[in-house]
């Protein structure tokens, strides 16, 4: 699981950075889709500017993931915008040059179950809040 983990890392933050930088670099233009649906969604993103912050988290999450830096706050960060990068390519844009589910949602879930550990306690049925740490006395010492 570690090599699958690793090469899932390497494929995901690669995918999200080149994607993420293409937005602010523009070596080459944004492609608006194919079908009607996709052409709004698209434009109805970059108009709004809510495609800045997609692209400036896809550019930070694949910086982090692949330097292990806060990876498994960033994976779960990344869910979203990968089902939602996923649900484009299989349902809105149907081109098949679009490989979401393979270069962005598949490696994001492998992720996601290596950095299992770090999750479990989000998934305990009942959960109950921590005590605080007593906070310590100011009294002066004798």
């Amino acid at each position: 699981m570690a090599y699958l983990a690793w090469l899932a890392r390497l494929l995901f933050g690669a995918w999200m950075i080149t994607n993420g930088l293409m937005h602010f670099i523009h070596l080459w233009p944004q492609p608006m889709g194919s079908y009607p649906l996709s052409k709004e969604i698209t434009a109805a993103l970059i108009d709004s500017h809510l495609f800045i912050a997609v692209k400036a988290i896809e550019v930070i999450a694949g910086f982090s993931i692949l330097m292990g830096l806060y990876a498994p706050l960033w994976a779960i960060a990344c869910l979203p915008v990968s089902f939602v990068v996923w649900y484009y390519g299989e349902f809105l844009d149907l081109s098949k040059t679009h490989h979401g589910a393979l270069f962005v949602l598949g490696p994001n879930l492998i992720i996601c179950l290596g950095f299992w550990n770090s999750y479990k306690a989000m998934f305990t049925l009942k959960a109950q809040p921590r005590e605080l740490a007593p906070a310590m006395s100011h009294a002066p010492a004798e």
